[in-house]
């Protein structure tokens, strides 16, 4: 099975107003097409402008709609359990006629810690129910449609990846380190007919490992504490491996190609790799060199066609 590639921007700009940030925004989908990939994702982010700037990603894929033709359109993910599942699917149904049949909507259940459960009136405690129903809901209005075959779970529960690779959905694998968590949650999906497993990793190509370990510094490490409370790190974790527990792959582009060999999902069961390019304090201009970087020179020797 031939590789599959995406890109995924988690619609990073503190400073920039939203406008001109979500239109300059539109620019990666354009280029991502010129340069043959085969989707192009968001990630939905309320009320946390320090982590994404996008709380309504259909709107976002709609506007990218309207400037392509051919690559996939992804979220990755929506937050489940803050919608209203049969709305989320008019809007979802609409956007996808729209675009002709190019949306992928992958679906996750969001951060514990987050505010805006309190704010759109929902218990963080009880997410994962309120997932597990929501879902359901959603795929009974799907039915019937072909959006219900591009569906995507994000989890770390493995009786949602079970259940999704039972049903036809595919696994988008972005939180936890890939050797001891996300490899045997893609082996859930080994043995489906036709697999989708996604491995969600950070690809930064740069003129050496140090200098763009030291470039995403201070991006990364305001996320240690999150991985210290997962249980994957501690204190005495070091840049590096955090960058090796966030599964980030850096460095000259011989070294990204090692890494993404090497990595325990693409060399093992993946067939989709969805790059993020954009860090937190990344330009646009800088996040469509990495596009291109990864798409002539990176990719190829993954055994990817454009």
């Amino acid at each position: 099975m031939s590789l599959h590639l995406g890109f995924l921007t988690h619609v990073h700009g503190e400073d920039v107003p939203a406008g001109p940030l979500y239109r300059d925004l539109l620019e990666l989908f354009v280029a991502a097409e010129e340069l043959g990939y085969q989707s192009g994702w968001v990630a939905q982010h309320h009320l946390q402008p320090e982590h994404g700037r996008l709380p309504s990603p259909l709107v976002f894929l709609a506007a990218a709609a309207e400037r392509t033709r051919r690559i996939h359109l992804g979220t990755a993910v929506t937050v489940l359990p803050l919608e209203h599942p049969l709305r989320l699917a008019e809007d979802a149904l609409v956007l996808d006629a729209l675009s002709g049949g190019r949306l992928e909507l992958g679906l996750g259940s969001g951060a514990p810690e987050h505010d805006a459960f309190a704010v759109f009136g929902r218990d963080p405690a009880r997410r994962h129910e309120d997932y597990d129903r929501n879902l359901a809901e959603l795929v009974t209005a799907l039915e019937g449609h072909d959006l219900a075959h591009r569906l995507w779970d994000s989890s770390l529960r493995a009786e949602v990846l079970t259940d999704g690779a039972r049903s036809g959905r595919g696994v988008l694998l972005g939180v936890g380190p890939a050797d001891v968590v996300q490899r045997g949650l893609a082996d859930l999906h080994r043995e489906v007919p036709v697999p989708r497993i996604a491995a969600v990793r950070g690809v930064f190509p740069g003129p050496s490992r140090a200098a763009v370990a030291a470039e995403l510094a201070p991006d990364v490490l305001r996320y240690l504490p999150m991985h210290v409370q997962a249980g994957w790190a501690d204190g005495s974790t070091d840049l590096p491996g955090l960058l090796r527990l966030m599964n980030v792959q850096y460095g000259r582009p011989e070294d990204v190609v090692a890494s993404l060999r090497a990595d325990p999902v693409l060399a093992g069961p993946g067939t989709h790799l969805i790059a993020a390019v954009q860090a937190e304090s990344s330009t646009v201009g800088r996040a469509l060199r990495r596009l291109e970087v990864l798409a002539t020179t990176i990719a190829p020797e993954l055994g990817w066609t454009p």
